[in-house]
């Protein structure tokens, strides 16, 4: 049975778990195959590309496991917020992405967007999750660019893990996978359940 089917499975038998055929071909997208020709739906096209390098410092590729940009993360969170987020949510998030690329480009000074390294992108973050905690109060309570840069970050980062973590490719080939969940057993070393790997989604 493929990861697909066993997700919507249990989404129809385990009430706790909603799978609609949106979400399922959604994750078809994080398949680990290279997708450049695709049109954002909620984010322009100079977001889409400095999302897709936020995401590829936040979650770089390694020698074993592939990146965000390998398993096409930008687009999962742009087709995600458009066909499952609420209209609210869909323009505060579009609202921070306006913002970010508004401060990054001030602060890097660069007008194009491909002309940005990863090392950038990296002093951005390093600005923004790095502060010390007065500054992060400010800006979690503040209505600033800055501020708006700093949340739009905190939940980039948070959706990006979601979907590196529910990708196909990394369910099925770095976390521990079971396309068809069998008996719980409590108490049991991680090592010996699994070899060390988290379960996947």
């Amino acid at each position: 049975m493929e990861r697909r089917d066993a997700l919507k499975n249990l989404g129809l038998s385990i009430g706790g778990i909603t799978m609609s055929s949106t979400v399922i071909s959604l994750l078809q997208s994080c398949s680990g195959k290279s997708n450049l020709s695709w049109n954002p739906e909620i984010f322009s096209s100079q977001e889409a590309e400095l999302i897709t390098k936020t995401l590829e410092v936040i979650l770089p590729k390694t020698e074993n496991i592939p990146g965000a940009t390998d398993l096409n993360l930008t687009q999962f969170i742009d087709g995600y917020i458009k066909h499952v987020s609420g209209e609210d949510e869909q323009k505060n998030i579009k609202r921070l992405a306006e913002k970010y690329l508004l401060t990054t480009k001030a602060a890097i000074d660069k007008k194009n967007i491909s002309d940005m390294t990863l090392d950038d992108i990296d002093s951005r973050l390093a600005y923004y999750l790095k502060a010390n905690k007065s500054q992060i109060e400010k800006w979690t309570k503040g209505d600033s660019d800055d501020a708006a840069s700093y949340n739009f970050l905190i939940s980039l980062r948070s959706r990006g893990v979601s979907a590196f973590k529910m990708s196909e490719h990394i369910g099925e080939k770095v976390l521990a996978y079971s396309p068809i969940p069998g008996r719980q057993i409590g108490c049991v070393d991680l090592n010996e359940a699994t070899g060390g790997k988290a379960w996947s989604i």
